[in-house]
């Protein structure tokens, strides 16, 4: 919601019954006050009346000063500086239908496309310098006026992954990952940056922990899954972070080595839900597991007890619940294929959703119903996914993470780092806050306006 609220008229307030007094002032309202005892529909023309000609007389007054507008972009809500975001929306003309040539692929941001159209360029430039891209006004409540996004270290533009923030000593955990960097690959240490001073140093475990892939922070440890190694397969394990010492909890299923993990997922009761990917395997950074379908596995938390809830034909990779538990989200990377190393336009790159069940007596059980495609990216594909207190699903990958809405799968909107190069691979949430990881580095977004991460 934008602003203040004034007496006027708002067609969508009779269609829904409301008292138009109350609604508040969205972009299209008509803050003038029009006669309430109008009948709707002549209250409706008016509005569409005065908003066209207010419209037009503005773009005339605009053209006669400064000339014709190059391009055109949704104004903002008051306080959202232009330096740092855009709103798009389809229902700019110039937008919705495209003058002239433009074409783009699947891996590229839709601000990168070639067009032939200056006003369209224009636009385009204008996005590539912001941080946040708005396509639905619930991103500005989310995100919030004060936002900003700033590069914390500059690194070499391969994958780093697994990020965990660690509140209670302020430092945030991640990897690089996978070759070219390590040894063919191959990585026995990690990454640790201090928030408060942004100084980056490089621990290992003990004992040592080789290639990890993916992380989760809860309950005073560190959650992590492997890739395996030259002498190890991949596994599950925690690492208590003042001491660095890693406990090995996992590594088999009923004796059959796990393929490569790559993520994982807690919910409340300390049950994992782990994916098992081609994408280590793919890379040669183990050498034990014979390909198998890439798989969701729950493992309950107490009795160790493993399960296979879901398979993909793709690839499984980023993992998360909704704050109820009820959902389980899955990215599917399967266009990034191996052996060959090869991106497929034509693969998948889709974000599911399904619904935990739950027995006669209320209990969540270990299956998985009603699934559903809840989004494909725009742009790319959804590497790491993180689900935020309020429920909003946050999905890393391309030049950018995502804000998406739960229930419908629409994109509300985009935040940036800069392009050139830059990828988010994985995020990390603190209070008001979150830490990007990727490739080129590790971006800070601070003072966002919900709280992101998970209530305990």
């Amino acid at each position: 919601m934008i602003a203040g609220q004034v007496r006027y008229c708002n067609p969508s307030a009779w269609r829904e019954n409301k008292n138009p007094a109350k609604v508040p002032i969205t972009r299209k309202s008509i803050k003038i006050p029009i006669r309430e005892d109008y009948c709707p529909v002549v209250r409706a023309i008016m509005a569409r009346t005065i908003r066209t000609m207010f419209a037009k007389t503005a773009a005339s007054l605009l053209v006669g000063l400064v000339g014709p507008v190059p391009g055109q972009l949704d104004a903002l809500p008051s306080g959202f500086s232009p330096d740092r975001w855009a709103w798009v929306s389809n229902e700019d003309p110039l937008l919705a239908v495209i003058p002239g040539r433009f074409n783009r692929s699947v891996w590229e941001a839709p601000s990168a496309a070639e067009v032939s159209d200056p006003r369209v360029a224009a636009i385009n430039e204008h996005i590539n310098k912001t941080s946040f891209v708005a396509y639905d006004e619930r991103f500005f409540d989310i995100i919030g006026p004060d936002a900003t996004v700033e590069q914390l270290q500059v690194l070499p533009f391969q994958v780093h992954e697994a990020s965990c923030y660690i509140p209670e000593q302020s430092l945030l955990f991640f990897v690089e990952w996978g070759p070219p960097g390590g040894q063919n690959g191959t990585h026995d240490w990690q990454y640790v940056l201090d928030v408060r001073t942004n100084n980056l140093t490089k621990i290992r475990t003990d004992p040592p922990t080789y290639n990890v892939h993916g992380c989760v922070y809860q309950n005073g440890k560190l959650h992590v899954v492997t890739d395996g190694g030259p002498d190890e397969t991949a596994y599950l394990a925690t690492i208590d972070p003042k001491t660095w010492e890693r406990k090995t909890v996992l590594n088999n299923f009923y004796e059959r080595p796990f393929m490569s993990f790559n993520d994982l997922e807690l919910d409340r009761e300390g049950n994992y839900y782990l994916t098992d990917s081609r994408s280590g395997w793919g890379r040669d950074l183990n050498p034990y597991s014979m390909p198998t379908l890439p798989t969701v596995y729950f493992v309950n938390g107490t009795t160790l007890r493993v399960k296979e809830l879901a398979y993909l034909q793709g690839n499984t990779n980023g993992i998360s619940l909704s704050p109820d538990g009820g959902t389980l989200y899955l990215a599917d990377t399967g266009a990034s294929e191996t052996k060959p190393l090869r991106r497929n336009n034509l693969g998948p790159r889709d974000l599911w959703a399904w619904d935990l069940a739950v027995s006669s007596s209320g209990r969540r059980l270990p299956l998985l119903g009603n699934r559903r495609l809840l989004s494909r990216a725009m742009q790319y594909f959804y590497d790491g996914v993180r689900v935020s207190r309020g429920g909003w699903v946050f999905g890393a990958g391309g030049e950018v993470v995502d804000v998406l809405d739960p229930e419908s799968g629409w994109t509300l909107g985009s935040i940036r780092v800069g392009g050139g190069g830059n990828d988010p691979v994985n995020l990390a949430f603190g209070e008001n806050e979150m830490w990007i990881v990727g490739k080129g580095g590790v971006w800070h977004v601070k003072n966002i306006r919900e709280r992101l991460d998970k209530a305990v």
